[in-house]
């Protein structure tokens, strides 16, 4: 099958819609629960449940489009997605919203692994194969695509509960989303070649992109670490602060707006981080660490939704460059041992990082909110303690211009 026959465009809307999905319930399953009343820490729990199930389903339903074929487990996993959402319309009991995840969290093991191998397969055909330049191409657009269904998404939100301030109307729309998914999965062309390669794909929403390539020494454990601390982070925050914007009045649509925001400026500057050198992103760690560890303790103390406009958008900024910094380090380790298992390694470390958050932001959430701020700034600095203890074992012996 040539090039110009297949159909790349229902790839990308895949992408966009189910992380349009996630980020919307994501916001909304907090929200609605604080009015309702039920304890932070139930509330952390129940979140989890999506990245519970993600921690396993990739590994454990990594065969099934082998033997199904891509479409069908495609038509699967979103069939899987829209009978949650529809669910979700009737019943939002905390036991079966968990169970629902949970649920959600296993088609989610059949759904971004295997979009990731139908991308791989078409840059592996001819037209594809023999053309750097597509190829680069058919990985951005993919990137971009999963990463404006965030953006999107929160834009839409955003706009909704400003005329609407009823948070089930987010549950409307992503059963919307889930409806537009099943269709495109439906229309979805099966890749004109098969591919044995296990890839998976984070459950957080940032861009990916292949970096330059750098002769480098370091101990897997650093990227390790630090992506689990990236993805705790934003989990932890996911999970906290839609608390503490209810407790504090502030209008719904504020908090879609705040991780409109922050989700925007964290792909901006990913995406150029990602031409950094390793070198330059060292120095860039620590600083942004630091702004970073005070700009959390900071949304302990405020109460203006304004100034939560800044520290939100500061957020975005600088807490993306640990990420950047821990994926290329990945990406060269991957390079120099002729491999794809520092990529799972770093994956399950970022699903580690989002399934532990909002069960401990939870905790602490039930406690203090503002509690809850300083704990989590507390771990940045330890983070930043650890990256100035460990910085020096990250060697940098060549550094060449990327080759295309």
């Amino acid at each position: 099958m040539k090039k110009r026959e297949y159909k790349v465009f229902p790839i990308n809307i895949l992408a966009f819609l189910r992380v349009a999905i996630g980020v919307t319930v994501g916001l909304a399953f907090p929200l609605y629960f604080v009015k309702i009343g039920l304890n932070p820490n139930i509330i952390g729990i129940i979140t989890s449940g999506t990245a519970l199930a993600y921690l396993f389903s990739p590994l454990l339903l990594r065969k099934v489009h082998l033997r199904i074929g891509i479409k069908l487990t495609l038509i699967i996993a979103t069939s899987g997605f829209l009978l949650i959402q529809f669910i979700f319309q009737f019943f939002l009991e905390p036991l079966l919203v968990f169970l629902m995840l949970i649920l959600d969290g296993i088609f989610l093991g059949m759904f971004w692994p295997v979009l990731a191998s139908a991308v791989s397969a078409i840059s592996n055909t001819k037209g594809y194969r023999e053309n750097d330049r597509l190829k680069d191409r058919l990985m951005k657009n993919y990137s971009l695509s999963w990463n404006i269904g965030g953006i999107a998404s929160y834009l839409i939100g955003t706009l909704v509960l400003f005329f609407i301030s009823n948070i089930i109307l987010m549950f409307r729309l992503a059963l919307i989303y889930a409806m537009i998914g099943l269709t495109f999965a439906i229309i979805f062309q099966n890749p004109p070649i098969k591919i044995e390669d296990d890839v998976i794909l984070p459950l957080d929403e940032n861009i990916k992109s292949y970096p330059r390539r750098e002769d480098l020494n370091f101990p897997v454990y650093i990227p390790l670490i630090l992506i689990c601390i990236y993805g705790f982070i934003i989990g932890f925050i996911g999970l906290v602060y839609p608390i503490k914007s209810e407790f504090l009045k502030f209008p719904l649509f504020t908090n879609y707006t705040l991780y409109f925001l922050r989700m925007v400026l964290q792909t901006l500057f990913i995406s150029k981080s990602m031409e950094f050198s390793i070198k330059t992103l060292k120095k860039l760690i620590m600083p942004s660490l630091l702004i970073v560890s005070i700009t959390i303790f900071l949304m302990g103390i405020v109460q203006d939704v304004i100034i939560f406009v800044i520290l939100f958008s500061i957020l975005g900024a600088l807490h993306s460059f640990l990420y950047t910094f821990s994926f290329k380090l990945v990406i060269f380790r991957n390079i120099a041992r002729n491999t794809s298992k520092y990529s799972t390694y770093f994956e399950a470390l970022t699903g580690i990082g989002f399934f532990l958050a909002p069960i401990i932001g939870g905790f602490f959430a039930s406690i203090d909110l503002s509690i809850a701020f300083y704990f989590l700034a507390a771990v940045a600095i330890c983070t930043l303690i650890f990256f100035l203890m460990t910085r020096n074992k990250i060697i940098t012996r060549v550094e060449s211009s990327h080759s295309g």
